[in-house]
């Protein structure tokens, strides 16, 4: 935390003085000026600079439940409908990616959209033409300054704790965020796992590759995606073609929805002692591959970042070791409760538990190999159906948890059943033979059904017991003030 005290302080006092100077002279946001304070007091800042009605920021993430918006607002000068005009035009414009300037009934709208992000200002109605100028080019970096939040945050964390040793995530994160800076340029870092950490999936065929970094100007729903097999910057991390220009998307669509850039992409590898341990993809302005000094600095930074990386993934492989199912890639049950564990008594949320029917007449008809391919299957499903932040595990043979830290219970209970259905609904075949899957859930949370944490696992323990004896394939939830 040492190291991260100078930096917000700098933040704070440099969002003061740049607010200070906006108010003498109006000159836009400066570019040096990070917006990674949000949301007070720079949004309020940022309206008042403008003499604005008010700003908003809308955001969605597909792991998340639902969308998240921020708004300030001079209520005097505004009512209930004009904000809620205000609060769908930039849904629209975050779910379309739209930007542009907008004459509504109370006011100028100037706004941006990019990645499930929207900012936007609302302007005097008389506001003339240099006025919106200034308040598209402040909206810019504030919209670059909401994407980077995530990231900002992992930075942060991975600080946090000065005597841990590197994560291969804060090397990804760091060396992303270094090559954007010195590039000008998008940035994704990928990782090749180490072969005995690999998920034991009976139909993995190779080594997986997972995105450990992704630069502020790129989309963080990468982030601890993998890349799927056939995709070029797969094939770079693994050793199987060597750095190169490349035309179209080198991740092999590892977001559906995300833009593609038309421009050419720069594939490097990432070496440690002759060893492939990983590859960037850097999408350079212009589709131009950096050249002369920018071309020595990547060379260095890579060069710098391998021997890093090659150590991160040697401790997250003993760290994982002790807290990972090596079957599912999913926490275990020592991992899960030391997840559960550092949140302490004051957080509030959601734990699932699920477990697979009929699992033992599938063993003992497909066989054991069979059995492991399920429990991989559906480990799959869960970790596509939650978000970055929750925990996912195996905690014994066919039964699994999910804890979704700050969720309500019937938000808790949507998620089980939207597992529940993706699973019956996915088909699994084992050598040619469709078998179908199902699963019974139990779902309890803090503080709807207890005060505490430590009952969670009891509670959720119980109610899937019900669902169990209740005709399975079926959620239940734990009854108030049980366990």
């Amino acid at each position: 935390m040492r190291a991260l005290a100078p930096l917000l302080a700098l933040t704070a006092g440099a969002a003061a003085g740049w607010w200070l100077a906006r108010r003498r002279a109006a000159r836009a946001l400066a570019a040096g000026v990070g917006a990674h304070f949000l949301p007070d007091p720079a949004l309020d800042w940022l309206r008042r600079s403008h003499d604005a009605l008010g700003i908003w920021v809308a955001e969605i993430d597909p792991r998340e439940e639902g969308p998240s918006a921020e708004r300030i607002v001079d209520a005097e000068r505004l009512g209930v409908a004009e904000i809620v005009a205000v609060d769908r035009r930039l849904e629209r414009a975050r779910d379309q990616g739209q930007s542009g300037v907008e004459r509504m009934e109370s006011g100028i709208l100037v706004f941006h959209a990019a990645a499930g992000v929207a900012v936007g200002l609302l302007l005097p109605i008389l506001s003339d033409a240099s006025t919106i100028a200034l308040a598209e080019d402040d909206l810019k970096r504030l919209l670059d300054g909401v994407r980077r939040r995530p990231q900002i945050v992992a930075l942060a964390q991975a600080q946090a704790d000065e005597a841990s040793p590197e994560s291969a995530g804060s090397v990804g994160l760091r060396l992303a965020y270094q090559l954007e800076r010195a590039l000008e340029a998008q940035v994704v870092v990928v990782a090749r796992e180490l072969a005995d950490t690999l998920v034991r999936d009976p139909r993995a065929t190779g080594p997986r590759v997972r995105v450990i970094g992704v630069s502020g100007k790129g989309d963080r729903r990468l982030l601890d995606t993998y890349l799927p097999e056939g995709s070029a910057l797969r094939d770079v991390a693994l050793g199987h073609r060597g750095d190169g220009v490349l035309e179209g998307d080198p991740l092999g669509g590892g977001v559906a929805d995300r833009r593609h850039h038309p421009n050419a992409v720069v594939l490097r590898q990432i070496r440690s002692a002759g060893e492939v341990v990983g590859a960037v993809a850097i999408w350079p302005p212009g589709g131009r591959p950096p050249a002369g000094a920018a071309e020595a600095e990547l060379a260095a930074a890579l060069d710098h970042a391998g021997p890093r990386l090659y150590r991160a993934r040697k401790a997250d492989q003993q760290r994982n070791r002790a807290t990972t199912d090596q079957l599912t890639g999913l926490l275990n049950r020592r991992g899960l409760e030391e997840v559960m564990s550092r949140q302490g008594e004051a957080w509030t949320g959601s734990l699932i538990y699920a477990d697979l029917d009929h699992f033992k007449s599938l063993n003992d008809t497909l066989g054991h190999p069979a059995g492991d391919a399920a429990l991989a299957h559906f480990s799959k499903i869960i970790q596509g159906q939650v978000r970055g932040v929750d925990a996912a595990a195996r905690i014994g043979g066919e039964e699994f948890a999910v804890w979704l830290p700050g969720t309500e219970l019937e938000s808790g209970i949507r998620i089980a059943e939207r597992i529940r259905i993706r699973l019956t609904t996915t088909s699994w075949d084992w050598q040619g033979r469709v078998w179908p899957l199902a699963a019974s859930f139990g779902v309890a949370g803090c503080p709807e059904t207890t005060q505490s944490l430590a009952n969670l696992a009891a509670q959720a323990d119980a109610a899937l017991y019900v669902a169990k004896n209740s005709g399975r394939d079926r959620v239940e939830r734990a009854g108030e003030g049980t366990a």
